[in-house]
């Protein structure tokens, strides 16, 4: 499975352009942000609770190609962590983020997006194939620049361990031009998804992120209580 990701880190590395900033989830809710055309967006994400042997970590290894006209090439490899979860699965499709005709030109501070996407997932460990498809609208609040999103997600049991229809919501509030206070959700208390996530992001040297979050089950079939971590960069 070390080969698996280091394939997949070296297929999106080879797409490495200039460099740019932007965000492709706020902790596991996609964004309205779009990688730009020709760019390439790396992320890991690591979720652990050291208290917990049952639970000690799951990372989810995330990369995305901008295509162009609001839409980026996306894949992402879940499930992988200590126990085995015997669900690993690679999932490759994609993301748009449509400003919204009229609301654009007459709020164009306000950032009004429709985001869809849908992806392909490939069980790696025999469970077949499914699809994850997600919605959602967003905008900013005036004045204090407030991004919040709100929308719906239907994952297949080969990323989410079982079958399951969310509400998804995110709030993001920029503090400083460096640091921002995020938080997202999904609803539902017996997928792997099932979370509050409450944290923040901090904008390193060299277009680098590190996000950093607690993360809160909807019910005790979620999972543990624990921490979030993501580090991101964009070429």
């Amino acid at each position: 499975m070390k080969n698996v990701k280091f394939l997949l880190f070296i297929i999106l590395f080879c797409f490495v352009n200039v460099k740019v900033f932007a965000t492709q989830t706020v902790f596991n809710v996609p964004s309205a942000d779009v990688t730009p055309k020709g760019k390439v967006f790396l992320m890991e994400e690591v979720q652990t609770t050291p208290w917990n042997r049952d639970e000690a970590f799951y990372s989810t290894t995330f990369g995305a190609v901008g295509l162009g006209h609001n839409t980026e090439l996306s894949t992402l490899l879940f499930n992988v962590g200590s126990p085995a979860t015997e669900n690993i699965s690679l999932s490759v499709g994609f993301k748009s983020a449509i400003p919204i005709p009229g609301l654009k030109e007459k709020f164009p501070e306000r950032e009004f997006k429709l985001t869809v996407g849908s992806n392909i997932l490939l069980g790696l460990e025999g469970n077949g194939v499914g699809n994850w498809t997600y919605t959602h609208v967003s905008g900013r609040v005036p004045k204090i620049n407030t991004r919040l999103t709100a929308g719906v997600s239907y994952g297949g049991r080969q990323g989410f361990g079982e079958n399951s229809f969310s509400f998804i919501a995110a709030v993001e509030q920029p503090v400083t031009k460096k640091l921002s206070l995020i938080g997202d959700w999904y609803s539902g208390s017996e997928h792997w998804a099932g979370f509050l996530i409450v944290g923040g992001s901090y904008v390193l040297p060299k277009n680098t992120t590190l996000y950093a979050g607690y993360q809160i089950p909807n019910g005790p079939n979620v999972g543990a209580a624990g921490f979030v971590v993501q580090l991101a960069k964009i070429f």
